[in-house]
């Protein structure tokens, strides 16, 4: 849902006139062109970079599990499970602001704001990786510790 989510348009505006239908990058750029480089950071930093680092996290997860992992690894990718499941928590910021960019913006007379299927990718997106995460259990990435540390 990630490629869906960052080729399909996120947001259509329309301000005094002038008509612009948004992906998620090319509203990145479009924000660091305007000198809005924080914004723009911090757009594409929650937007793409961290969604793309959630995927790989998660995959990693999977492969070290599948893998039975040594003991000096299990406790970094315990922790790096809690790291990719409390970004989570977080990831539904951006359809938030869009929604509430929709709502406020379509009060002003000149302007218009509509939401694209790009944005229910991206929530589709957000859903499905934190479903994923729920699902996965840490304690698999432990199971080679307890076999050697339980009594026989």
């Amino acid at each position: 849902m990630l490629v869906p989510a960052n080729v399909l348009p996120v947001l259509s505006t329309e301000v005094s006139g002038r008509a612009r239908t948004d992906t998620i990058f090319s509203g990145t750029v479009e924000l660091w062109r305007h000198g809005l480089w924080v914004i723009a950071a911090i757009v594409f930093i929650a937007s793409i970079a961290i969604p793309v680092l959630k995927l790989g996290s998660l995959a990693w997860l999977l492969v070290a599990a599948r893998r039975r992992v040594r003991p000096r690894h299990a406790r970094p990718l315990t922790r790096l499970y809690a790291v990719v499941d409390f970004i989570g928590r977080w990831s539904m910021l951006d359809v938030f602001l869009v929604a509430f960019l929709s709502g406020v913006v379509r009060f002003g007379a000149f302007s218009h704001v509509e939401p694209r299927a790009g944005i229910v990718a991206f929530a589709a997106a957000v859903v499905l990786t934190v479903l994923a995460t729920r699902a996965f259990d840490p304690r698999v990435l432990w199971r080679e510790q307890v076999a050697t540390v339980s009594p026989p």
